[in-house]
């Protein structure tokens, strides 16, 4: 990066122009991008581990939460004002999606990331950006390391409570106390 770019402030997007670039066509609706504190973000590509994974996990929660949640893929979650970030998968209070209203923060009960490469991101600014709009659980299935990370109870700041999780643990989402996960089907 050059000296001169530090000279400059960066004007931040907002959902709405995110979307107006978008319809324009100045991004192109399959590109890898998201919209982090009003910056438009690559993505990393989804490689065949990646891939695996995220089909494994929402086989196994479609199936365990049924109708008590919906499970999205990939969805691109306008939280607002200038964040919209793609989380791998979404659980969201179970509704209709197509024909109701827009979709609220408030209705993301849980964000999950299954990083490899993002890892940092996912630990970091991403964890950073779920807790200030108050999404209640956070879950980063950690690739390298084999481990599932658990973020609760977001603050301003982040999560207060970051557990680390392995094969053979449970949990429950904040969201839904009733239901029992199994770490395992996460980390296939």
């Amino acid at each position: 990066m050059s000296d001169m770019v530090s000279d400059y402030t960066l004007r931040p997007f907002t959902v709405d122009e995110y979307h107006r670039m978008v319809a324009a066509g100045v991004l192109d609706a399959e590109e890898r991008v998201e919209l982090i504190d009003g910056a438009i973000v690559e993505m990393s590509p989804i490689g065949r581990n990646h891939w695996g994974h995220h089909l494994a996990i929402t086989t196994y929660l479609g199936r365990v939460l049924g109708d008590r949640a919906a499970v999205a893929g990939q969805a691109s979650l306008p939280l607002r004002p200038r964040d919209e970030p793609q989380p791998d998968v979404a659980i969201l209070v179970p509704r209709d999606y197509v024909h109701g209203p827009d979709f609220r923060p408030t209705e993301l009960l849980a964000a999950i990331e299954i990083a490899d490469s993002s890892l940092r991101k996912d630990l970091g600014v991403k964890a950073k950006l779920y807790a200030r709009h108050r999404v209640l659980d956070y879950l980063v299935v950690d690739l390298q390391h084999g481990v599932l990370v658990h973020h609760r109870d977001p603050h301003d700041l982040g999560y207060r409570t970051c557990t680390t999780l392995r094969r053979g643990d449970t949990f429950t989402l904040t969201g839904l106390p009733n239901i029992v996960l199994d770490v395992s089907a996460f980390l296939v």
